[in-house]
């Protein structure tokens, strides 16, 4: 039991740090943001360029790797220009991008175990404008199962991938010593973890609900602004969220592997 308080405690001064270390420039870690988003949620899904997605997880451990490194630098103070930073990651490009390789391959695996679920769930919604009170809950009887299946499936795959592209970029870790140690520090914090993101997530919800309640009376008062108001706070916080995250990650991060 003290063990569990011990972690869950870790867990909340990696939130606080977090915030801390947000707030020492928010305006670059909200663009840093933008820019993880853009990458790999906005360009994958625009018609056409659905193929990007496939070089966008490749890609993903690099631009973790600079992300990571601009955090860590604002951590300890050390002024470096991004291209000194990308300079020093190019000799790990290599096993960074077959860590991408390999959650590639982990993606198509999950898919190919789920293609029977998402192909059913596919045929209750296939040219159907509206559904009847019973053809919902048939759709939603078969797409919880599909969420659990996919969460439990995702989870090998975060704790794989959660330290490894900063181990192989800071640490000189292979790819395999990477993702096993990557493993292994998840497994060892997973009370710490699992605590931080419970509380960054419960945070973000609650700053979204706050910020649209105060959005849903302006747009009532003002019945044009309403729509893109809220678009602007799910957005707004879609990036606090991701710069957070990112935050988290590496201190989590430093801390799991501060010896290393």
């Amino acid at each position: 039991m003290a063990i569990h308080e011990s972690r869950t405690k870790t867990g909340i001064s990696w939130v606080t740090e977090s915030v801390t270390l947000f707030r020492t420039a928010p305006r670059k870690w909200l663009l840093l943001a933008l820019a993880y988003v853009g990458l790999f949620m906005m360009i994958p899904s625009i018609p056409g360029l659905q193929f990007f997605a496939f070089i966008s997880i490749l890609i993903w451990p690099i631009f973790l790797a600079v992300a990571i490194t601009l955090y860590r630098n604002a951590d300890y103070k050390k002024k470096q220009s991004l291209g000194e930073i990308v300079q020093n990651v190019q000799p790990k490009m290599s096993q960074l991008m077959a860590l991408g390789g390999a959650c590639l391959l982990y993606a198509m695996v999950v898919s190919f175990v789920l293609d029977s679920d998402m192909q059913g769930l596919a045929a209750l919604t296939q040219n159907k404008t509206e559904m009847t009170e019973s053809q919902m809950m048939n759709f939603l009887q078969k797409m919880f199962p599909l969420l659990l299946k996919l969460t439990l499936l995702l989870i090998p795959l975060m704790m794989a991938t959660w330290f490894s592209p900063m181990l192989i970029a800071f640490n000189d870790y292979k790819l395999v010593k990477a993702i096993k140690s990557s493993i292994a520090g998840s497994l060892q914090y997973m009370v710490a973890l699992a605590a931080a993101w419970l509380l960054l997530t419960a945070g973000i919800l609650a700053l979204m609900l706050g910020v649209g309640i105060v959005a849903g009376i302006i747009s009532s008062l003002i019945p044009g602004l309403g729509q893109v108001l809220m678009s602007m706070v799910v957005f707004g916080c879609l990036l606090l969220a991701t710069a957070l995250m990112l935050a988290f990650q590496y201190v989590s991060y430093r801390d799991v592997f501060r010896a290393a």
